[in-house]
Parts: C-alpha cells; structure tokens; sequence
C-alpha cells in the first residue's frame, strides 16, 4: 500500500479526536483559555447534554480584530514563545490545538472584543472550513457559541452517551475549574436551570460552599503547609464526608486540574484511618511546585502530569498534608473543640483579576490573604446564656484539655470546699474498704487537708477525727470493687497502666457525665452540646495508638519462655547476620547459636501465636520488603489485635473507668475516629436539640 500524505480535512478531525472527546472536554479547553485571558466572570450554558448547544461566555481581554483567523490555524497560540518555554509553563493552555479542533466537528461562532476597542469581531465556522469573519457590537470579552458536535463524524457521535450523562461529566468539568479558581465568578445552567454559581470573591472554602453545599463546606479541614518549594493548600473532608468513588477528589497542579494517582495516594495515606474502610476523602486541593519539576506535556488533554522525582514529592506531600491534622485529640471539649467555619453572606462578586500561573509573589500574597482569613475567623469566646444555663455550667464537672484555657468560673466558697472534701474522702474511704475497719486515722485526715489546700482550694472544716464506716457499707464496697474488675478486666489494665490526667485532679471540670445508654454509648454535657461516645470505638482507638507507639520505638515485641532455636542453611545465615538492625525493628531478638543455629529470644507481640517458626521463616524471606515498611505491613494486624483488646458494647463499665477513658480520650492525639475509620463520638448541639423538639425554627 503506497504511501501517502493525509488531506487537512483528515488531519484536523484526527486532531480533535485526541483533544475533543466528549462536550465535557470542550468546556474544559475554553474555560482554560477564559482564564488565561483575565476573565473574571464565566457562564456556561448548555442544551441537550451540551451535544447540540454550548455557550461559553467570558469577560477576559478577548481577541484582537487582525488575529482573529489566526486563532482556529492549527497550533497557533500566544502562550508559547519558543521551545524553552515547555520547561517553565505558567499557562492552563499552550498548545494552540482547542479552537482549531473543537471548529473541526461542529458548528461554531464566536464573538470577541479586545479591550480598548470600540467594535467587536464575530466569526462563523463550519467542520474548520467556511471561515466568515465581519465587524459587530458586542461587549469586552469572548463569547463561543459551538452547535452540533460530531455532527461531520456520525460514528464519533454515535458513541457519545445520553444527554443527561454528557450533562452531568460537564457539570463536573465546570465544578473543578470552581474549586481551583475561586477568584473567578461562574456559572453553569443546564437545560435553563441554574445549576452552579460561584462567588468569585477568591475564597476556596465559598468556592466548595457552591459546589458542594454549606454543610460539606463547613465541616472540610483547612490545609497550608510548604516545605523546601512545595507548598499544598485548600480543604480535605473526612469522617462523614467520606465518599465512596474518588470521584470528589480534586487535585491542582499550579492551578491546573490534573488527575494525579501520586497525591490522591499521599491523601488517602494520611487520612487512612480518618475514613470508614471502603470510603475516601474529599479534597480541594492545590499543589504549588517549580514549573520545572513538573511535566504537563504527557496528555493530549493535559489531564496527566509527570513528576522529575515522584517518590520524593509523594514523602513531602504526605508531610504538608498531615498538618492539617496537628494538635488532633480523639475526643475535644471546651474552648478547643474545633467548630464549622461559617460561610459569610456574599453580596456581589468582586472583579479580581488572578496573577499568572506560579507567579512567586502572587503566591505569597494570596497566602498571607489565607492567613489573614484565618485568623479573623478564630474561634470567639461563646456568650453567657440564660440564668438556667449559667446554672448548668456551674454545676458540671470535667477537665479541660491539655493547652486549652478555661473560662474564669464564677468564685463559689462553701460548695467547693465540701465538693473537694468530700470528693477527697470518697477516694479514700473506697480504697479503705474493710482491710482497715473502715476508720480514718488522723494523721491520714491531716495528709488529706493538706493536700485539698496545697490544689488551691480553701480551708477544708475539719470533720471529726474518725469516721467509722457499717459493715454493711464496707462489704458494698468491697464486693462492687471485686465485681467491676472481673467485668471490665481489658479496659482497667488499659486505661490504668499508663494514667494521664488533664490539669489537677482537683480542677473544675468542663464536662459532666450523664451516665451510659445501651451499655455501649457514654453521655456527657459539654459546651451546650450533648456528646455521645462509642465506649468500644474510643477504647479500641486507645489500644491501637498504644500499640503503634510500641512499634515504632522498637518495643512491640514479647519474650518467649524458652527460645526458639533454628538451624538455617549458610544463605539464610548469612542473610540474618546483614539484616539483625532489620529483624530488631521488626520485634525479633535473634542471636547466634553455632555455626549453623540461630535462637529466637523474643517475638512481634502480633506473632504470639503457637506456630512461630513458618512465621519467622516468612519473615527471612521478606527482609528486603521489611527494609522500607516493617511498620505498615502490620499496621492492619496492630488494628485487629486492638479492636479484639478493646471493650465491647454492652461490657458495663463503672464511674471510675468512664471517667478514666474520658480523660485519656481528651490526652490522645489522634483521629476521632476508630483505627478502622468508624466515629469514635457524635456531637448534638443544642441548636440541633431545640430544632428537634420544635423549640425553634
């Protein structure tokens, strides 16, 4: 077959093949250039899937008169001056193949004003051919109207989807160039319903607010951390904002939408355990990187990028993001606890013209406009309610959380005194019991004085020398003691071995327990709010930081009552003497016996099963994997092994343990959230409560 040179008709629809695929496509590729132009203001408006009709409107710097026609030449652009410049792409588009490719299967007219003239262009364009260009009026900007797609290519056509399906990947298409534009007004209406409407006012968060809604929008983390010429800002949404496809997850790389494998990995490995097993986080994200470290060339429609050192920028975008998550406690009350960030009323859009593309000094103003942002919207002191709420909150008690500054409690003298007293004396006279026929020796009582005086409190009135205690009482006592460690014996051993509190254990709490629901769920009042606990969730939350922390300090391993001795062949020998740093790590004790022996002192505590020996053979042959993740491949296990550790719902538990897993609850820093991704709590404001019952609107 001979070869020949294809005709320009052929090789235009072949171009637009690789650049239009679908009406989705087309919005992306002129909303891009609408950017690029300076607009401030899009509309997008499509009928019938945007297949038959689609309008694209902007108010950017438009096209001069003289260059019209030479917008729809293949490969004209006036974003890339030379061959250099592809290193050092500050532009959404470069490539000068939309116009041309999109005109080429459609019907096209476009009306264009550039700034500063008087008269405006419209040009008319059939399949690329029939060019037809004369003057008219019309305002500063472009407007690209585009009619019939694939109309010259039935077979094309004929594998588009229905329109509603089209409609709805375009829908998607608008919703990302929202959420990575937010200093740029849209609109999106489908079928003459107004669909998205952005404030343009170059908030991120009001941005979400249009796509997604106010609830999702105030409820996402804020995230902005840099490091080393990386910088990743925006908002992550986790725990019940989790989705099931990653379908919302929106990734920006110097501004332009990319589907990126390496940062959705880096956010799902940060929010492993912030997410129910099965669901992902939703983002916003953008990463600000060199020009030069990135490869956006590698896709016809620049979808997918290429890094220079990807495993490097994965470590460094797993840091940045996991800042989001700083100063995280499983359970937090009082003034710290954090709150939705409020979505502010927006009257009009403001006309923002965004700087270019990975302009350094634009970046550094639009961070500190973020932080400025920030900091206005910090959390303020709630205001006194009514006098039955005052009340309330004087006759509460829990300990704020470690770092938080309680509000000044109104000075109460005679109450206090007998409350720390007799709190003071019921410790004692529980730990008594019968041993000592329940009497309290003076020189005990003038310890006990002492001690309620030396936490700040004023004089104790001095109760009489001895206080006897029945005998009925004392085998109450007694008897309720031995009977609630042999019901909750797991969460004593774990919540007492390393006990932690917050402040004195003298302090004027922040919370009151009500008591437990269902034998599984805790309540408590705090902050006007009724907070709910999973007491098996919390729990196993507790185990699986104290087991991780055990791993990663080398201490997960137990010893066995007699060593395990091996004999392995001269390779394998070989291959533990390298790898002893390894197998250390890892939760082995391992050490020469002979030439040809080794024994094994001590193991994974995870590995505390009877047969030891295949499982330690498994390991040698694993060293070079357990090298790089000694800690991840037993990350699932280490979530078993708590959950199966950690109490059960419907295990009773007594005051004493609640109010020891509230207050290592408030001390850990961690998700709130199960290591499996199930909510440790749920909060119900009173706001919730009274609409609820009616109370208000």
């Amino acid at each position: 077959m001979p070869i020949r040179v294809l005709d320009a008709a052929t090789v235009g629809r072949i171009a637009a093949g690789e650049v239009v695929e679908r009406p989705s496509s087309v919005v992306k590729e002129l909303m891009e250039n609408a950017i690029d132009a300076g607009a401030t203001a899009i509309t997008v408006e499509i009928k019938g899937g945007g297949i038959e009709y689609m309008r694209v409107t902007d108010n950017g710097g438009g096209i001069e008169p003289g260059q019209v026609r030479l917008a729809f030449e293949n490969h004209a652009t006036s974003k890339l001056q030379n061959a250099e410049q592809l290193d050092d792409i500050r532009t959404l588009g470069f490539r000068g193949e939309a116009l041309p490719s999109i005109a080429s299967v459609s019907h096209v007219e476009m009306t264009t004003r550039a700034r500063g003239q008087d008269t405006g262009v419209k040009l008319n364009i059939d399949g690329g051919a029939d060019l037809r260009v004369r003057e008219t009026g019309c305002p500063e900007g472009t407007t690209f109207v585009m009619k019939d797609l694939f109309y010259n290519i039935p077979v094309r056509q004929a594998f588009l989807k229905k329109p509603g399906y089209e409609g709805g990947l375009v829908g998607d298409a608008v919703a990302r160039l929202i959420l990575g534009n937010p200093g740029v007004a849209v609109r999106y209406i489908n079928n003459g319903t107004n669909v998205y409407h952005s404030f343009g006012d170059g908030k991120l968060r009001h941005a979400v607010f249009a796509v997604y809604g106010k609830q999702t929008a105030e409820q996402m983390v804020d995230v902005d951390a840099s490091e080393g010429g990386v910088r990743v800002y925006g908002l992550i949404g986790v725990g019940e904002l989790a989705k099931s496809t990653r379908a919302h997850q929106a990734f920006f790389i110097n501004g332009r939408a990319v589907r990126c494998a390496m940062l959705s990995k880096a956010l799902e490995e940060v929010c492993r355990s912030r997410v129910t097993i099965g669901m992902y986080p939703m983002c916003a994200l953008n990463l600000v990187i060199p020009p030069a470290s990135v490869n956006v060339n590698v896709h016809p429609n620049k979808l997918e990028v290429r890094f220079k050192d990807e495993i490097t920028m994965r470590t460094a975008c797993e840091r940045l993001l996991a800042t989001a998550f700083e100063g995280e406690r499983v359970l937090q009350l009082g003034p710290d606890r954090p709150v939705a960030k409020p979505i502010e009323r927006v009257a009009t859009v403001r006309e923002i013209v965004p700087p270019p593309i990975g302009n350094d000094a634009a970046v550094d103003e639009k961070h500190a406009e973020r932080q400025n942002a920030a900091q206005s919207a910090e959390i303020q002191p709630s205001q006194p309610g009514s006098a039955d709420d005052a009340a309330s909150q004087t006759s509460t008690s829990t300990v704020p959380s470690a770092g938080s500054t309680s509000k000044p409690q109104p000075k109460r003298e005679k109450p206090v005194q007998l409350d720390v007293f007799q709190r003071v004396m019921r410790e004692e006279l529980d730990k008594l019991g019968a041993t000592s026929g329940g009497v309290l020796r003076e020189d005990r009582l003038s310890d006990l004085q002492a001690h309620v005086q030396a936490a700040g409190s004023a004089e104790v009135p001095a109760p009489a020398v001895e206080v006897p205690l029945s005998a009925q009482k004392q085998t109450e006592v007694s008897n309720n003691a031995v009977q609630e460690e042999k019901q909750t014996p797991v969460l004593n051993s774990a919540v007492q071995e390393n006990p932690t509190t917050v402040g004195s254990s003298f302090d004027k709490p922040v919370y009151r327990v009500i008591g437990v629901v269902l034998k599984t769920y805790i309540l408590i009042e705090a902050d006007d709010s009724l907070v709910l606990i999973d007491q098996h969730a919390a729990h196993e939350r507790l185990n699986y930081e104290k087991f991780m922390a055990q791993l990663e300090v080398g201490r997960g391993s137990q010893q066995l009552l007699t060593p395990m001795v091996l004999r392995l062949s001269a390779r394998e020998m070989a291959l533990i003497q390298e790898n002893l740093d390894v197998l250390r790590d890892s939760g082995y004790e391992v050490e020469p016996f002979g030439e040809q022996d080794i024994q094994v002192r001590a193991v994974p505590f995870i590995l505390g099963r009877a047969e030891l020996k295949p499982a330690f053979m498994d390991t040698i042959n694993a060293l070079n994997r357990l090298k790089n993740a000694t800690v991840d491949l037993r990350r699932a296990e280490v979530a078993q092994m708590a959950c199966k550790a950690a109490i059960k719902g419907g295990d009773p538990l007594s005051e004493f343990e609640i109010e020891s897993l509230i207050r290592q609850l408030l001390e850990t820093g961690a998700p709130p959230t199960c290591p499996h991704g199930r909510p440790v709590m749920k909060i119900i404001s009173r706001r919730e409560l009274e609409k609820m019952f009616k109370r208000i609107q």
